[in-house]
């Protein structure tokens, strides 16, 4: 009899719950969620007129073995049907602007917009790309997202597309982002190539070796280049959620926040504020700030 508990009822906590309730070595997992709702950042406002907001994330990119990935589990799910695509010709994609100094610029794209010079930048972006290669590879274990950027590719990029990027993606600031940890791709392509023109072409590396399913090889064949959901983004988790209550493992638990974890001889001890939960195992899917509020750390060291 294996328990594991999951801190952090969003969209990472049930993600490794569902992965978790798959396991035959696992016979039963709890899910402690501090807040009224699943889901944590994916969340929408639907309107009766059939509009939709999100409050979060507005898509997914389906690129690379997490994109195939999240796409086997969207499919398993039963969301295939509620999937709403955008490829790489839709003006939507193409169309990406940055507000700067009082005025709304386009952003660069295509083979046309390397070439020449498009305001906010002072030079054609080709000129980064090529001079990029002769940069010197970091010695640092990790750096800034903004450090790497503007070591390797010039720090007008970096200030202005990279930091509106982060801004949107991670909803952080890229002088603080780790760049091994957001951009693994990148910073792997300077340690194995010594360049990151040089790493897109010939590779960085291995990546896990994942099948793609039925929406995985669909979104390679149209050329998606996100994928949104119909009912907005916030079906996702409520589909998850759904998965692991029928799943006869999983146990969901909402306004549960943890007060204090306590390591025992049978395994952990875990306190709410209505009582203690036991399990062999935690996943902890919340921020670290939010872990190192309810640890001691000189007990459980």
């Amino acid at each position: 009899m294996t328990t594991v508990a999951v801190l952090g009822g969003g969209i990472g906590g049930l993600a490794a719950s569902y992965y978790l309730c798959k396991s035959t070595q696992v016979t039963k997992v709890i899910v402690l969620e501090s807040s009224s709702r699943f889901g944590g950042w994916l969340s929408s406002t639907r309107r009766s007129d059939g509009a939709v907001f999100e409050h979060g994330p507005r898509g997914i990119r389906p690129a690379g073995a997490v994109g195939r990935n999240t796409l086997n589990m969207v499919d398993d799910l039963g969301l295939g049907g509620e999937i709403l695509p955008v490829d790489y010709s839709h003006v939507a994609s193409k169309n990406r602007y940055v507000y700067l100094n009082k005025q709304l610029h386009r952003m660069p794209s295509g083979i046309s917009g390397l070439l020449r010079t498009v305001p906010p930048f002072s030079r054609p972006l080709l000129l980064n790309v090529a001079k990029e290669i002769l940069v010197r590879k970091g010695k640092e274990d990790d750096e800034s997202i903004h450090s790497f950027v503007s070591r390797r590719l010039g720090k007008e990029l970096a200030d202005i597309a990279v930091d509106s990027l982060c801004r949107g993606v991670f909803a952080g600031d890229c002088r603080k982002l780790s760049v091994r940890s957001c951009f693994p791709v990148l910073f792997n392509a300077e340690q194995r190539r010594g360049s990151l023109t040089l790493g897109m072409l010939l590779g960085s590396g291995p990546t896990p070796a994942l099948p793609p399913g039925p929406l995985a090889q669909r979104s390679q064949t149209e050329s998606w280049a996100q994928w949104s959901l119909r009912s907005g983004m916030q079906s996702f988790p409520e589909s998850l959620s759904e998965f692991l209550q029928q799943s006869g493992k999983v146990q969901l638990h909402r306004d549960a926040g943890v007060q204090h974890i306590t390591h025992a001889a049978s395994g952990w001890k875990i306190e709410l504020e209505d009582g203690v939960i036991s399990a062999d195992h935690i996943i902890s899917a919340m921020p670290a700030k939010g872990n190192f509020s309810y640890m001691n750390t000189e007990e459980n060291s």
